[in-house]
């Protein structure tokens, strides 16, 4: 005949309450709010027919029939999380999974995966450079690397870099067109605008780069326009035009020698791109490890 359990939320709330002796320290440990705990707590009291909590004078302490629970319960969840954790073996033993904006996968994170293999190497990493907004909530996604800002996420999120923004072209252009020495001097060039970027990066177009440089009369509508962000880039690189870039895609061509800085001209952004997992997903040892691979490498690159 099957056990009859009472609810497993009721009575982690009540191991966790009845440990910490606080209903709202409970809630900040639980992820949920202070009224949800009281009411889990309230519903095993009606289901098990029992006082749990009373009252003393620094918080709530279990009552003496409940007391006698406390040990048998608190050891239970722990056999429950061992449990949890070998199963998280067994996630770990499938590709770590990425979503990665594509700017960003082939301008910086492709070139640099054999440093994380070196590393790593039990680590397999399946990889999508898709053009859908990165999302760490999907199942099959356990990492999330989009440009945005940090809380916007609703997930544990990290901003990987400070970024700027400043104009980058081929050196081609400074070589063969109209010498440029001033900000105005960029509309002698072809100007390579990202249309249709997604409204949560406020990513700036020409005319809002301008203005917030502080050269707002500068007016800088015409040029080519692109709808995708490796388009924008590898047509800078290519010699077509003046882009706008930011500081992590831009390095390794400044470096190179691909792209350079036409002016020294430049403004930082709060937004940035930013790594996102689930919160349940915490302690996972194969994200853990890109997570400090990843800090690492992009604040010494």
């Amino acid at each position: 005949m099957a056990i009859r359990l009472p609810s497993l939320n009721a009575l982690r709330a009540f191991e966790t309450v009845a440990r910490v002796g606080s209903v709202s320290q409970a809630a900040d440990e639980l992820n949920v709010t202070a009224g949800a705990v009281s009411r889990l707590i309230k519903a095993l009291e009606d289901d098990l027919g029992l006082r749990l909590l009373e009252r003393d004078g620094r918080g709530v302490r279990p009552t003496p029939a409940a007391q006698r629970a406390i040990p048998q319960l608190s050891a239970g969840f722990r056999h429950l999380a061992d449990a949890a954790e070998v199963l998280r073996i067994g996630v770990q033993e499938r590709p770590l999974a990425l979503s990665v904006e594509p700017v960003f996968a082939s301008g910086w994170l492709v070139s640099r995966l054999n440093g994380f293999r070196a590393i790593a190497p039990s680590i397999d990493l399946r990889i999508d450079a898709t053009n859908v907004v990165p999302d760490a909530r999907r199942a099959s996604t356990d990492i999330a690397i989009l440009y945005g800002e940090a809380r916007q996420t609703g997930l544990d999120a990290v901003k990987l870099i400070d970024e700027d923004i400043f104009p980058v072209c081929s050196p081609d252009i400074l070589k063969t067109g109209p010498a440029i020495t001033t900000l105005t001097d960029l509309l002698s060039h072809t100007l390579l605008h990202y249309d249709d970027a997604p409204e949560d990066w406020y990513w700036p177009s020409w005319p809002d780069w301008f203005s917030m440089i502080g050269e707002p009369r500068i007016e800088a509508t015409r040029g080519l326009r692109m709808v995708a962000g490796t388009s924008i880039m590898d047509a800078a690189r290519g010699g077509q035009g003046i882009a706008l870039a930011c500081t992590s895609i831009a390095m390794d061509d400044l470096a190179s020698g691909r792209l350079v800085r036409p002016v020294p001209d430049a403004i930082t952004t709060q937004t940035g791109y930013v790594m996102a997992t689930k919160p349940s997903d915490q302690d996972r040892a194969d994200i853990a490890a890109f997570r400090q691979w990843l800090l690492e490498t992009i604040r010494t690159a």
